[in-house]
């Protein structure tokens, strides 16, 4: 009886430490050639991108990609990003005319590199991002307020190209447009000027 007993016990522990090396999790990182997604993420240099939004941007996905450890030398993959920052007046207060509330609005051109087969492009694209900020009479609250939108749309756009660049490095073939898109025109009627210089 007592036999009987542990045979039941043992078995189903047996059979799961046989089977735990052959199952993986759903959400688990996905092998690539034999790597870890984390591992090819690793393989990502970001090259520099202009202005405060572009350092942002790139400190962000710095980061996401190696997780924070120092970038790797020699690495295999270059991401090169430009941007195109607009700014337009959501609400407008009636008694002075002046803009109450901004919006931020930001293109993104993006290419990936395999710096291994000659500079063949892995993906490109462009994405986009905005942010609302409030508009002040006091100019440095206004330059602080455009910085802090800056900084979310940074971080916004880090974490879709993080996306764009795994979903890249998971498949065997280039994704995206095979000519790298060019930054739209910016609007005449709505340029992106100095903060705090609007009227």
């Amino acid at each position: 009886m007592i036999r009987k007993s542990l045979s039941r016990l043992v078995a189903p522990v047996l059979l799961a430490a046989l089977l735990g090396g052959c199952i993986q999790p759903v959400h688990a990182p996905n092998l690539i050639n034999g790597s870890s997604t984390a591992a090819q993420l690793s393989q990502v240099t970001v090259d520099r991108i202009e202005g405060y939004l572009g350092y942002q941007l790139k400190s962000e996905l710095d980061f996401l990609l190696t997780g924070g450890a120092a970038p790797t030398r020699n690495s295999r993959y270059l991401l090169k990003i430009k941007t195109q920052q607009s700014k337009a007046s959501s609400i407008i207060d009636a008694s002075t005319g002046r803009a109450q509330i901004a919006t931020l609005q930001i293109e993104a051109v993006y290419v990936l590199l395999d710096q291994q087969q000659g500079g063949k492009i892995r993906t490109s694209g462009k994405t986009f991002a905005s942010a609302s900020f409030d508009r002040s009479q006091l100019r440095f609250a206004t330059l602080r307020a455009e910085r802090d939108a800056e900084e979310k749309v940074a971080k916004s756009l880090a974490e879709r190209l993080r996306i764009i660049i795994t979903t890249a490095l998971a498949s065997d073939s280039m994704t995206g447009p095979r000519v790298v898109p060019a930054l739209s025109a910016p609007d005449p009627e709505t340029p992106a000027t100095n903060p705090g210089e609007e009227n």
